[in-house]
């Protein structure tokens, strides 16, 4: 009997897998299956672009009815080539692709591309396909790209591993800086290694992954990062089929200092519809993404302008140390554009020091000297004013990086000498200082003045955004090494405790208190005297919950009393719960009634845990109260991770204010509560085949020095570990 292959999911080495990637980029032979004699065709266009690529290996068109191709030997078959074979393409009909990988994989072929579609994308017939392909090629020791993609290339050395049309598309101009690109989606790379063609932006290596069956995005962004010649990585990506997979890649890019700039699609119920049925991709929650996307120091771009402004911005700038930002402007009105820009932003611009005007207006006294600092049009009629002013602002120490609004400065004459001078004067006196111009320009000027490693832009609110974008990505990078330390610190903690037997509020708090996390003090009672006399101990207000393992909504049960300031209270109140629980649920299982202390002195806050199918554990955070349910006010990360990451959840809330202490309230225990946020991803970490979900709402963050505390808690297993628990 045949058994049936477990999903292709399920059957992916959870790791980043790098094998067999220098054939793609770097091979030393190419193999081209149904390579044709026409060069306009799918199985022609590989063997003329690599003909004109100035490939230094030896390449091996494969066609049974031809001896010559396009002016090469031809090859019946790819068993009778007579050297070794790095790289085969196959460009053949899907019911011939299978015996093709057997060919391939018998000849020693390291890395297989296939451009056939009509698989995995298609239908489930077209799945078992795919999955044998797989299966066939692993059995070989051969890794595959696609099926249906359009595969890959590498300037730098010739490598053409593609059909696209792009690979011939000339550049306009000599291009300035060079940029990795992964893509889940073939037209993607191809439109936009064309784009890069017009704006002096080469995409090199670039590479689709089509189907993913094998070679996944998450590898090659590993392999990228890991190519000592690659600076910058642009990526499309859809969903991952894989999350570990893809975090341990963005987690190395990160080690090497490598910025991935990152187009994410599926933001819309509707988009993350068709990004799924495009690729067969399986994609996450786009909130879960952030979350990944914000921890390993990827710049997520909203469009492919943006993306291209990113990336051009990160090749040739140069990335600042803070984010002070000085706008130096002609006009009054352009610095007012740009300031505002700038604060939505998260650029500081912060005013010039007494001392730093005063020098100011004595170099040019109609200046205005605040921040955005008005040059006035004396601009075009001193050259020397700019890159003094400049000059003065970065050895004054008041700014990061610098935004020069020159109008049309770049356009006409005699003012392009002017610009060009300037700058070059600036960039010599401060050579690694962020600036970046606005001014329409000629292309002659626009390319001197990039030479010199300034962006320019036409629009100053795409400068200062794009500014805002490279700034951040800067500022979570000199964050990145603390943040390493502090997940040493976690994985030196001692083991997270054992999952409870039975799941109850009080077993629940228990788990968590084991873990490091504080709760709030509790009696548990079983009678209405016994409630009584709890009551009198604790000598405060209280609160009364019932304890069952079958009532996870105590509320609705009504099974909450707050305020009970007496024995008696309690004693009546106690009888009340047990009451109103059996006759929500008559056949749940009532283990007694909590006592609690009502804690009043803190901001309620909410902390949790989600369990998603492709990233596992998720940490949430929030406001509790009214705050979680109308504003939405959370934040996400991934588990597990320490100290600096908890603290960058506490900042990134809209209402962090509040923990800050407001209307004369005093300053909330923070540290507290980033050390309970540590512990929970910790947590969740620990038990992230068994967990569902972990809620503690609300968690009470008291006065700093006095702690926090969980007053409630509901722990979910995931359903096929209900009854193990």
């Amino acid at each position: 009997m045949t058994q049936t292959p477990a999903p292709l999911a399920d059957r992916i080495t959870r790791s980043a897998d790098t094998t067999g990637l220098d054939a793609l980029f770097d091979p030393r032979s190419i193999a081209i299956l149904g390579a044709s004699s026409d060069p306009t065709k799918i199985g022609g266009r590989p063997v003329r672009f690599v003909k004109e690529s100035g490939f230094a290996g030896t390449v091996y068109p494969i066609n049974p009815k031809s001896a010559e191709v396009q002016g090469l030997p031809a090859y019946p078959d790819i068993e009778s080539v007579p050297g070794d074979v790095d790289l085969a393409l196959v460009a053949l009909p899907n019911s011939h692709v299978l015996d093709a990988v057997h060919a391939c994989g018998r000849k020693g072929v390291k890395v297989v591309t296939i451009f056939s579609a009509g698989f995995a994308e298609m239908s489930e017939a077209g799945a078992a396909q795919q999955l044998e392909i797989v299966d066939t090629a692993r059995s070989y020791g051969m890794r595959v790209l696609g099926p249906n993609c359009i595969g890959s290339m590498n300037r730098a050395t010739g490598a053409v591993g593609t059909f696209a049309a792009s690979v011939g598309v000339p550049f306009v101009r000599e291009p300035l800086a060079t940029v990795a690109l992964a893509s889940q989606s073939g037209a993607i790379a191809s439109e936009w290694v064309v784009s890069g063609t017009q704006r002096g932006l080469q995409f090199d290596p670039w590479l689709s992954t089509g189907n993913e069956a094998d070679i996944q995005l998450a590898d090659v962004l590993a392999h990228l990062a890991l190519d000592p010649t690659v600076e910058v990585i642009a990526t499309y990506l859809e969903g991952a089929r894989d999350g570990e997979r893809l975090r341990e890649a963005l987690q190395i890019a990160q080690e090497a200092g490598k910025p991935v700039v990152a187009l994410k699609v599926g933001r819309s119920e509707v988009g993350a519809t068709a990004a799924a049925s495009h690729t067969a991709s399986l994609v996450g929650s786009d909130q879960v993404f952030d979350a990944l996307f914000e921890q390993y120091g990827v710049i997520r771009v909203d469009s492919m302008a943006e993306m291209f402004d990113v990336c051009y911005a990160l090749a040739i700038g140069k990335l600042p140390n803070g984010d002070r930002l000085g706008i130096l402007t002609g006009s009054g009105g352009v610095g007012i554009i740009a300031a505002d820009e700038a604060a939505d932003n998260g650029l500081r611009v912060l005013p010039p020091s007494d001392g730093l005007q005063a020098e100011l207006k004595e170099i040019w006294p109609p200046a205005g000297v605040g921040n955005p600092i008005d040059l006035t049009a004396q601009i075009m009629n001193d050259r020397s004013l700019f890159p003094t002013f400049v000059d003065a602002c970065l050895n004054d120490g008041a700014y990061d990086s610098i935004v020069l609004g020159m109008t049309y400065m770049g356009l006409l004459d005699p003012w392009t000498e002017q610009l060009v001078e300037g700058l070059a004067t600036a960039r010599a006196n401060h050579p690694d200082a962020p600036f970046y111009v606005t001014t329409l320009s000629r292309p002659e000027i626009r390319q001197q003045v990039e030479e010199l490693g300034i962006p320019v832009f036409e629009d100053i609110s795409t400068a200062v955004r794009v500014l805002g974008r490279v700034t951040d990505y800067a500022m979570r990078r000199q964050r990145f090494e603390q943040e390493r330390a502090s997940r040493a610190d976690v994985a030196a903690l001692p083991a997270a405790p054992e999952l409870p037997s039975t799941l109850t509020e009080v077993t629940a708090k228990a788990f968590l208190s084991a873990a490091g996390i504080g709760v709030v003090p509790e009696i548990v009672v079983t009678s209405a005297e016994d409630a009584a006399r709890a009551q009198a101990e604790i000598g405060e207000p209280v609160v009364l919950k019932i304890v069952s393992p079958d009532i996870a909504h105590k509320t609705e049960a009504g099974g909450v009393v707050l305020g009970i300031d007496t024995p008696d209270e309690a004693a009546a109140a106690f009888d009340r719960i047990v009451a109103s629980a059996h006759g929500y649920d008559p056949g749940a299982r009532i283990e007694g009634v909590l006592l609690a202390p009502m804690i009043t002195d803190g901001v309620e806050t909410i902390l949790g845990v989600a369990n998603d199918p492709t990233f596992g554990p998720v940490v949430v955070f929030g406001l509790g109260g009214v705050f979680v349910e109308v504003l939405k006010d959370v934040t996400y990360r991934l588990a597990p991770f320490g100290l600096d990451t908890a603290r960058g959840m506490v900042r990134d809330i809209r209402g962090a204010a509040m923990l800050d202490g407001v209307r004369g309230a005093e300053p909330a225990d923070v540290e507290a509560l980033a050390e309970a946020l540590v512990a929970l991803s910790r947590l969740a970490d620990a038990h992230r085949d068994r967990l569902d979900s972990i809620d503690v709402n609300p968690f009470i963050v008291r006065p700093a020095g006095r702690g926090a505390l969980a007053l409630d808690a509901l722990v979910a297993l995931r359903e096929r570990f209900g009854e193990d628990a």
